[in-house]
């Protein structure tokens, strides 16, 4: 039986790859992209993500009493909590939410622009596809969940998928915090928490997969298969944000990245 974890990482590599060069989540890994607009879209993308998956534990956790600590192991409450935080903390920033505000978001550090009514009118158009994204009915996001193998397995992959972006989580809220301008970073600092419950999560997975395999022989396939549609998943969210031309035009707003190295 192949090792899931090496499975896991292997198979995923690539999805991964594209994942990090899809805006907005490019921010984190290329120079001069960091905003707080961009910033926004990141968390709002991800809310959906957290909500969704978490829908998927709990629904498997009653399907099977076993999944009942990877469930717990997530802490998906402390993270949509911190989520709902910061995004409401943006959504507080006039300059930032000119769409809705009046004003426009002006980024001091950004490099030299010299049409900045051009600018100024992107952002109101950014802004405004922002918040028109994050207001659509839930359903409309459900449609592009893709089909799953198993509660068990969309499970097991969404909570590989959480836990494992979770890593990182403490660098980036350092990086945020040391800006020149207030970053709310509530949710990297849950996801930081998160990331605690990695080894006992791989240990409780192992001790699962023989009872899981002599079920389904292909549970490790299907685990696999469905951490790539997590992130797919991921990444169609993150396209629904380069819709439009103003949409792709946030690349432009730029600033020092305090996130690269």
């Amino acid at each position: 039986m192949r090792n899931l974890f090496t499975a896991l990482k292997q198979d995923t590599q690539p999805s991964h790859t594209a994942l990090e060069n899809t805006f907005p989540f490019s921010i984190y890994h290329q120079n001069n992209l960091f905003n707080k607009t961009a910033y926004y879209a990141v968390l709002t993308i991800m809310k959906e993500f957290h909500k969704s998956s978490a829908q998927a534990l709990k629904q498997a956790e009653h399907a099977d009493t076993r999944l009942a600590q990877i469930a717990s192991m997530i802490d998906s409450n402390a993270v949509l909590t911190a989520l709902d935080k910061d995004t409401l903390e943006l959504e507080k920033d006039s300059h930032l939410f000119s769409a809705k505000q009046g004003s426009t978001y002006i980024d001091t550090h950004q490099t030299s622009y010299t049409d900045t009514h051009h600018k100024k009118t992107d952002s109101v158009r950014i802004c405004a596809t922002i918040n028109d994204e994050a207001s659509k009915d839930t359903h409309t996001k459900s449609q592009l969940l893709p089909a799953f193998h198993s509660p068990t397995t969309v499970a097991i992959a969404a909570a590989y998928v959480w836990l494992g972006s979770s890593m990182g989580a403490n660098i980036i809220a350092r990086r945020l915090s040391g800006m020149e301008y207030d970053i709310p970073t509530h949710y990297y600092c849950a996801m930081a928490e998160c990331a605690k419950s990695w080894v006992s999560f791989k240990q409780h997975v192992d001790a699962l997969l023989p009872e899981l395999a002599s079920e389904n022989e292909r549970v490790i396939d299907d685990i696999v298969e469905d951490a790539k549609a997590w992130f797919e998943y991921l990444i169609k969210l993150g396209m629904q944000f380069q819709a439009t031309a103003s949409m792709k035009d946030i690349s432009s707003e730029r600033c020092e990245n305090p996130l690269s190295t």
